[in-house]
């Protein structure tokens, strides 16, 4: 398995001199040392876990060059080079390899070739030797990490805590801020929202950690996850709306209005800057903002309105959502006022921050990023978006209908809003809230509508792309091309608006579902983060715009591969027709004439099978006979070439129902028996990368040859036959009466192999996503109207 690595910044000898020398790796008069005596030194400088010299000199016999020589005895013979397998046997073991489980004595470098790991090769000089190490140090360990943040884990820089400033390696702050003494504190964000309605500011509760360097005078840039989820969430297994029920006629749309709560105006800071009197109870729920804390980054974490400890009500994805988040912001940079607690007589300030924030998180958490960096916000640099909503709609509905994020069937935006609203936890803020707090439940159910599915007033105020030209921070995107939850539409549309924009952006596809990618094998992405964050937020020149591609995606196929391009659209391939044959093919020489039909029974069968709605999918789309019979299929020969589908393929369906409305589903499936990658990430070592010295740790994972299977979903998309002319606005429809139907399905980048052939499944009920009906219909097809496109290269 390769551990890529993209983070590495090229760096000339006379640097990589002054970077070792500046953390006291290497003797300032290393010139005077002999080869020997140096090489000796810097490997035992790599082992910070052993304090003393005599305990370092004592592991020097851990550690063998060859078959039948040790280290020890190799710097026995005062040697003036060291072969490159004589050096890298013991680079191995300094990375955490294991001398026969993982690699052989006798080809070391052969095994790291096939780990990606770098090689410097002939080290005949002292200047080799430097580089060498230099290279070793910024070489990706077994655990995933860096060498020299594997030494961070083992106390190497607690030599510096207290020193009160940022160091640097390889353009990439490091791990000298002492995390016994991490600041946590409590601060109150009076905004200019009244989501409550009781005539005073809602105040906004806000949880610190920060370096305790950073009461020196230090200044510090913030990380700011802004996270409904903070204060804890409100579970409720039995409040999922029902889905089995029918359709109904999408014209007794409304189209109902968003409606604001009222603002009152919050106080303007003042000249006062109070200590902080609350202490952090919560703990910091992103690993990559404890990597960066250790490193001199503070992170700040709100849960907004109505979230525990704070005022107001949860209004999933509304503006004032939005203005909670961004007000936060305001305070870090100095244009807000907060109190230390929420009598409101002492004004606190943000004293210790740079003013330079970023943000972070994924989900929900990506999705306020997205929101408050369409406010143009003063003090928002840069964002880090993982997983993330652009557009509420496309979250919760499609094309007309209701749909379903992956694993959550019959969830909506009002009981999101019920999961979040932690504040009713507190019984003093219960009393106040709880009956407000009802009926915002209420006007949320009424104007999100699940009986129609259709785009409304209420959803527009919900799309964050619509105030896109806003955006003036540098942007990073994040994205599982297999996410159901919040489906890939969501950034490939924001993506579209954003890669057109002056400032920098750029764009990670991993192949997971709704995950994190901070601790991959195949992709080094803390320490890019690192390297960004040290550029954004605090001006350090180290190559992070140019350091990798603007779009990197990981590759479908093989484990350890990434693709470096410079977009995600249709225009990086060329278009492809195929139409449906009235034999069951799928060709690019012309439609079938034939009209098919298929029953549909919306979720009866499934009821009775009592499988999961992940079981009926992998069934559904290999073809099993008790489900298929419920579709259309058709499938095209054998690709005698690799082909890769890119951007949103298009599909064009003539179509009628026996009833006077109903709902097309359509998938495109790879078909072929091969042993595909694990659908989520496999654990390789749980709780193996300190964070910083004894502060927390993350586990390496990545996505390794799987199991054999049958069949992959490639993508897919369901649609309203009542909006066969007009996504935003239905029509009335008469049974039997042919429409057209002319829509995308989701965005993908998916390799096909040699021999693998490609399948469109055309049917109506898709059982985790849609609503199950409890009447038949019946769906004819006109194949002679019937097309799909899609891109590839």
């Amino acid at each position: 398995m390769k551990y890529n690595q993209y983070a590495y910044v090229q760096t000339q000898y006379e640097e990589q001199v002054k970077e070792l020398t500046a953390i006291n790796f290497l003797p300032k008069n290393f010139q005077n040392w002999s080869f020997s005596d140096l090489l000796a030194k810097l490997v035992k400088m790599s082992i910070a876990e052993a304090k003393s010299d005599e305990a370092k000199e004592a592991k020097l016999n851990e550690f063998a060059v060859s078959e039948t020589q040790t280290f020890a005895d190799f710097l026995k013979q005062k040697p003036e080079e060291i072969g490159t397998n004589q050096f890298y046997n013991v680079a191995l073991q300094l990375l955490g390899y294991h001398v026969h489980y993982d690699y052989q004595l006798s080809d070391p470098t052969g095994f790291m070739q096939k780990q990606a790991l770098p090689i410097v090769q002939d080290i005949d000089s002292i200047s080799k030797l430097v580089t060498a190490f230099y290279r070793l140090l910024n070489t990706r360990a077994k655990n995933g990490q860096l060498l020299i943040d594997v030494m961070a884990g083992r106390g190497y820089f607690t030599q510096f805590w207290g020193q009160n400033k940022f160091m640097y390696f390889n353009g990439k702050s490091l791990s000298v801020f002492n995390t016994d003494k991490v600041i946590r504190e409590v601060v109150y964000v009076e905004t200019d929202l009244d989501t409550d309605r009781d005539g005073k500011s809602d105040l906004i509760q806000v949880t610190i950690f920060r370096p305790n360097e950073s009461n020196g005078g230090l200044k510090v840039p913030a990380l700011y996850t802004a996270s409904p989820y903070f204060g804890g969430i409100i579970e409720n297994e039995k409040r999922n709306h029902n889905v089995d029920e029918n359709l109904s006629d999408a014209t007794e749309w409304q189209d109902p209005k968003y409606e604001a709560t009222p603002t009152v105006e919050a106080n303007k800071p003042g000249s006062e800057d109070h200590v902080a009197t609350e202490e952090a109870v919560h703990k910091s729920s992103y690993p990559l903002n404890e990597y960066l804390l250790a490193r001199g980054f503070a992170s700040v974490f709100a849960g907004g309105i109505g979230t525990r400890g704070s005022d107001g009500l949860r209004i999933t994805g509304a503006p004032e959502e939005t203005e909670s988040a961004k007000e936060v912001i305001e305070w870090l940079h100095g244009d807000r006022i907060a109190y230390t607690d929420r009598t409101k007589k002492h004004e606190i300030k943000a004293s210790w921050c740079n003013g330079n924030i970023g943000m972070t998180g994924r989900s929900y958490l990506g999705t306020l990023q997205i929101a408050v960096a369409t406010t143009g916000v003063a003090g928002l640099k840069t964002v880090v978006s993982e997983a993330a909503i652009s557009s509420w709609y496309d979250y919760y509905r499609e094309h007309g209908l209701v749909i379903a994020p992956e694993a959550c069937q019959g969830e909506d935006l009002d009981l999101l809003a019920e999961t979040c609203q932690s504040n009713l936890w507190d019984a003093g803020s219960y009393l106040k809230i709880k009956p407000k707090y009802d009926a915002m439940q209420k006007h949320l159910l009424s104007r999100e509508d699940r009986t129609t599915g259709q785009y409304s007033d209420f959803w527009e105020a919900r799309n964050y792309r619509h105030n896109a030209d806003g955006i003036k921070c540098s942007w990073i995107s994040v994205h599982g091309l297999n996410d159901w939850n919040v489906k890939p539409k969501n950034v490939y549309k924001i993506w579209q608006l954003v890669k057109k924009m002056p400032m920098k952006h750029h764009l990670f596809l991993h192949q997971g579902p709704h995950y994190n990618m901070n601790n991959f094998v195949s992709i080094d992405f803390t320490d890019l983060m690192n390297l960004w964050f040290c550029h954004e937020l605090l001006g350090i020149e180290n190559n992070a715009y140019k350091q990798w591609s603007t779009v990197m995606i990981q590759d479908n196929l093989h484990a350890d591969t990434w693709h470096e391009e410079d977009d995600w659209s249709n225009e990086i391939g060329q278009a492809a027709t195929y139409y449906p044959t009235d034999d069951g093919e799928l060709h690019k020489n012309g439609n079938g004439k034939e009209k098919k039909s298929f029953v549909d029974v919306g979720g009866k069968d499934f009821k009775e099978a009592k499988i999961s709605e992940s079981e009926w999918q992998y069934k559904f789309i290999c073809g099993d006979e008790k489900w298929a019979k419920r579709s259309l299929r058709f499938v095209t020969d054998e690709f005698i070439h690799p082909v890769t589908i890119v951007g949103r393929p298009e599909v064009k369906i003539r179509v009628s129902g026996s009833l006077p409305k109903g709902q097309l589903s359509v998938a495109l499936v790879e078909l072929g028996d091969r042993k595909r990658l694990t659908p989520t990430p496999k654990f390789l070592m749980r709780g193996g990368q300190e964070l910083g010295y004894r502060f927390g740790t993350d586990t390496l994972q990545e996505f390794v040859p799987d199991k054999l299977t049958h069949a992959k979903l490639i993508t897919k998309a369901h649609m309203n036959l009542q909006n066969y002319k007009d996504m935003k606005k239905p029509r009335k429809i008469e049974a039997g009466q042919f429409v057209d139907l002319d829509f995308k399905l989701q965005p993908t980048y998916y390799q096909l192999p040699i021999g693998a052939k490609v399948a469109l499944i055309i049917y109506s009920t898709d059982e985790g996503m849609t609503k199950r009906p409890l009447e038949e219909e019946t769906y004819t097809v006109d194949l002679a109207g019937t097309e799909i496109k899609f891109y590839q290269k």
